[in-house]
């Protein structure tokens, strides 16, 4: 047992290598080439692990240092920007990073169990394993969910490359490049083991088409997708510090006091929505009449309709309320209209634990209640739109939920305030990570995108995945373009998730096979 337990030769190494390449794929970096090839060490040394116990309990070692690097790393904002708030970050960042490890570890025991039990090649059981890990952890009940950037979602500063999101969706893009990974590795294990040349070169033929096929349709479709003027829109970005908003009557006034500069610039033809962000108004704007009275003045200077976030209602059986995160719209006179959208997926911890038995006691500011449906609101011009809410922008099903109610365009509101500050040493990697979100969101649904962030990143993007009018950050701006559409109603908007589904069931039907045939050698697997 204490064999078992003790780590083999390059279980730290390989396993960390990886982790870096996977780490360097995202934004801010953004790097093109690790998505190809960063799972290519942990699943080369994975292969050399023996049958049985031994090589189970090194599999899952392996997996579990891998996700704790990549993870612990890749969100580290989680404690540094959130720990100004509330040291309850602390447990929110621990609590992610054991979660994501132990998924870790389950990838690297399903990935030995389907070399040695259900005995199928490297290059088969390395996409369906990790594709089935990161569908698992976007799928966990309530607010346990996180799908935060699957590997898919790397390639977002080459959207072009990645068309095919468009019928496989983000998911399946992440599958693409896994397999990819596993072609490679499987190719380094041939050249390693002096295979036949002729088995070395139809594997590199595969590789090639593997790798050239899907981003040449990508590049055809970004070249020939036709596109048409949605609405005008302009986005605001008031630029208010968290920890202003966080002082109640303080943020609000500072917020009216910035819209107010900010609305005058507003161009007062042509624009067909005005976009504030997340939470503009941080009060129950429904039961508040002197600030619907306040909201109405500003809206009144563009004489459109304006989108803006703020706190909505239910009233429990107890006559007690329940907040909710919400989009509300002002119509061109300025006038509260009866458009309401409730925040669907809330964010852990701080909008709503994912253990409810304590939510009194962890939540920052209250248990958040949950939105259903899809309210579609309309611009001046009579496009139709629907709205994301933060975090959101990582859910692609609630993109697709709009886009089937028949969106021609989808505005995010969002704070990123909470996720750092002006200096320098307080500006965190999530501040270019969750924009990132959205590409994939418009290529999955070919649709545009217009998003007000309140301290940035404010931008717009087309249906082919291309961002333009991005503001700087922690700068009060206002930016209008015209956000392009389709008519396109892609496979991934009328089927959703097929890969990540398919991933998922293909790995609980190996691990079934797996278990009734047990370990066994097999020399063969490596085809």
């Amino acid at each position: 047992m204490f064999k078992e337990l003790t780590p083999r030769a390059g279980e730290r190494l390989l396993p960390a290598v990886s982790a870096f390449l996977l780490l360097i794929s995202f934004p801010p970096l953004h790097l093109l080439i690790p998505p190809f090839l960063a799972l290519v060490p942990f699943a080369v040394w994975l292969s050399d692990l023996p049958a049985g116990r031994e090589g189970s309990f090194s599999a899952m070692r392996g997996g579990a240092l891998l996700c704790a690097l990549y993870f612990g790393t890749l969100l580290y904002w989680i404690l540094v920007a959130l720990v100004w708030y509330s040291k309850l970050a602390a447990l929110a960042y621990v609590g992610t990073v054991i979660g994501l490890t132990l998924a870790g570890a389950l990838f690297g025991w399903s990935m030995h169990r389907f070399l040695h039990g259900a005995r199928i090649p490297l290059w088969v059981a390395l996409p369906i394993a990790w594709t089935a890990i990161e569908w698992l952890r976007a799928h966990m009940p309530g607010e346990l969910a996180f799908p935060w950037l699957g590997l898919g979602t790397s390639l977002t500063g080459y959207p072009e490359l990645v068309g095919i999101a468009e019928l496989i969706g983000a998911r399946g893009v992440t599958f693409w490049l896994v397999l990819i990974n596993g072609l490679l590795a499987q190719l380094v294990i041939g050249y390693r083991d002096a295979q036949p040349a002729a088995r070395s070169l139809r594997r590199a033929v595969v590789f090639a088409l593997v790798v050239i096929l899907p981003m040449g349709w990508g590049v055809w479709r970004a070249r020939t997708l036709e596109l048409r003027p949605a609405a005008t829109v302009a986005v605001v970005q008031p630029n208010i510090p968290e920890e202003v908003k966080l002082g109640e009557n303080r943020g609000i006034d500072s917020t009216l006091i910035a819209l107010a500069t900010l609305m005058p610039l507003v161009p007062t033809r042509g624009v067909d929505l005005v976009v504030w962000p997340e939470v503009t108004l941080s009060a129950w704007i429904e039961l508040d009449v002197p600030m619907q009275a306040r909201a109405s003045e500003l809206a009144r200077v563009a004489g459109v309709p304006v989108v803006f976030g703020s706190i909505g209602h239910q009233y429990r059986d107890d006559g007690s309320l329940i907040p909710f995160n919400s989009a509300f719209m002002l119509d061109a006179e300025g006038r509260l209209t009866d458009y309401r959208y409730d925040k669907h997926k809330l964010v852990p911890v701080v909008e709503r634990t994912p253990l409810p038995f304590l939510l009194e006691r962890l939540n920052f500011f209250g248990a958040y209640g949950r939105g259903t449906g899809w309210p579609v609101g309309e611009t001046a011009n009579g496009a139709r739109f629907g709205v994301l809410i933060c975090y959101e922008s990582s859910y692609a099903d609630v993109a697709r939920g709009f886009r089937r109610a028949g969106v021609d365009l989808l505005v995010n509101l969002t704070n990123d305030a909470w996720y750092g500050r002006e200096v320098w040493y307080a500006k965190t990697a999530a501040l270019w990570q969750h924009p990132a979100h959205l590409v994939m969101r418009a290529i999955e649904n070919r649709v545009g995108i217009a998003r007000s962030a309140n301290t940035g990143i404010s931008l717009f993007v087309d249906p082919v995945g291309r961002i333009y009018g991005a503001t700087p950050l922690f700068s009060a701006e206002v930016r209008t373009a015209t956000v392009l559409t389709s008519d396109v109603i892609s496979f991934y908007t009328r089927w959703g998730d097929v890969v990540g589904r398919g991933a998922a069931i293909s790995a609980v039907l190996l691990l079934l096979l797996a278990v009734k045939r047990g370990f066994e050698p097999d020399l063969t697997r490596s085809g």
